[in-house]
């Protein structure tokens, strides 16, 4: 799969919605978010984890603006636990 890239500035426009499945449920709804011109689309499952990563790369984000020397030794100190 090729990577891209979605830079999403403060002033962009953020839209949820769904995409209806059929009515005997041979297809399920699946949910989607239109950031800017571009949607993002599936399972409300992968919504919602993809929800739960952009909450914690937030954090990480704001965790090292306040102190990039202290998290640069946790994230070392868990790399070097890990191995």
């Amino acid at each position: 799969m090729p990577a891209i890239t979605v830079k999403i500035g403060t002033r962009e426009r953020l839209e949820p919605g769904i995409l209806k499945g059929t009515p005997l449920g041979a297809l399920s709804t699946e949910a989607l978010v239109r950031v800017g011109s571009t949607t993002i689309q599936g399972r409300a499952a992968a919504l919602r984890a993809l929800a739960d990563a952009c909450e914690e790369a937030a954090s990480m984000a704001e965790e090292y603006d306040r102190d990039p020397a202290a998290y640069e030794e946790r994230e070392e100190a868990t790399r070097a636990a890990e191995e």
